[in-house]
């Protein structure tokens, strides 16, 4: 298979999609180079593709759902408006990737590299985030109800207008993140300690976590 050209493979592998396995080739990148590839909106649901170099890859709007990319390479990839949801990104490198108006809800993102990425208006509702490196991320309008990022580096981002209602932030670096007053942290779980580095008086007041709407 792996000397079949990767147009052939994709092909293969989206009627394996459509037939739920009963006719083509599921796809397996696992480990495999494919710098700069140029597949847009591309099937690529329940792919393996653990530990695949995919630097630089244009795969705007390609549907990733239930995919395998643990330990993959995406840095630098254009991946905006792709399809994620309950994928696997365990300890992917995406630094430097395109991922606005992405859809990464229930993804597995713990201990992943997401520094300097764009995040804008990117569904991450429900996705786990634990100890995942986002500094310097562009996160405004993010939508990230009920994400665990405990653990989480979010040094230098911008949350304007983000979303972390129900979220686990607990242990979260914040400091010098960027707020608004339609940044959302309503039932969010905070440790005051961590929180203190956000300029809160930017932020509604019925927008603060519960804990510290008095304060």
């Amino acid at each position: 298979m792996e000397d079949l050209p990767l147009s052939t493979r994709l092909e293969l592998h989206a009627l394996w999609v459509r037939t739920f396995g009963q006719e083509g080739v599921r796809l397996d990148l696992m480990g495999q180079t494919a710098q700069g590839i140029h597949f847009r909106d591309a099937n690529l649901v329940g792919a393996k593709l653990t530990d695949a170099d995919l630097r630089h890859a244009d795969l705007a709007g390609a549907n990733f759902t239930g995919a395998d990319l643990s330990t993959a390479d995406l840095r630098g990839a254009q991946l905006q408006g792709a399809d994620f949801s309950a994928a696997s990104l365990r300890q992917t490198k995406f630094r430097g990737a395109k991922l606005d108006k992405a859809n990464l809800e229930r993804a597995h993102l713990r201990f992943s590299d997401l520094r300097d990425t764009s995040l804008v208006e990117v569904n991450l509702e429900g996705a786990d985030l634990m100890g995942a490196d986002l500094r310097g991320v562009n996160m405004s309008h993010a939508l990230l109800r009920g994400a665990v990022l405990s653990g989480a580096d979010l040094r230098d981002t911008i949350l304007t207008g983000t979303d972390f209602r129900y979220a686990d932030l607990r242990g979260a670096s914040l400091e010098g993140a960027s707020v608004d007053g339609d940044t959302n942290f309503l039932d969010a779980k905070v440790d005051a300690d961590y929180f203190k580095y956000v300029d809160a008086t930017l932020i509604r007041r019925d927008h603060r976590p519960t804990a510290l709407q008095t304060k």
